[in-house]
């Protein structure tokens, strides 16, 4: 009984510490006032801290088409670790794995995969 209620509160204070590692990520991309707006435009950051942990997919250059223009950037699940910001456009990254490109997803694409969550 005395580990289990140790164990629920260790739960609930590490709680909201996982939430603010997103924060703390967008903190390092975008300025306060760049929040700030985003905030008073959209209402809240949660389509930011959506963006967090779903604006990243992997594309497989199946056309061999040249990639040579495109950046090159470590393999990461996070747009925050390529210090970039969301942006109206898809952005495109090459990886270190050869035919393969990260896409960072545009503002709409992240706002009709939020919503898709949403309901």
């Amino acid at each position: 009984m005395k580990t289990a209620f140790l164990f629920s509160l260790v739960l609930f204070i590490a709680s909201p510490l996982w939430g603010q590692k997103s924060l703390r990520a967008l903190n390092r991309v975008y300025s306060k006032t760049e929040l700030k707006s985003f905030k008073e435009q959209y209402g809240n950051l949660d389509l930011l801290v959506f963006a967090y942990d779903n604006a990243i997919s992997v594309v497989f250059n199946n056309g061999n088409k040249n990639m040579d223009d495109y950046p090159l950037v470590k393999k990461t699940t996070h747009f925050t670790d390529l210090n970039i910001q969301i942006m109206p456009y898809t952005q495109y990254f090459r990886t270190e794995t050869q035919g393969e490109l990260l896409s960072v997803k545009s503002l709409y694409q992240l706002q009709l995969a939020y919503k898709g969550t949403k309901k």
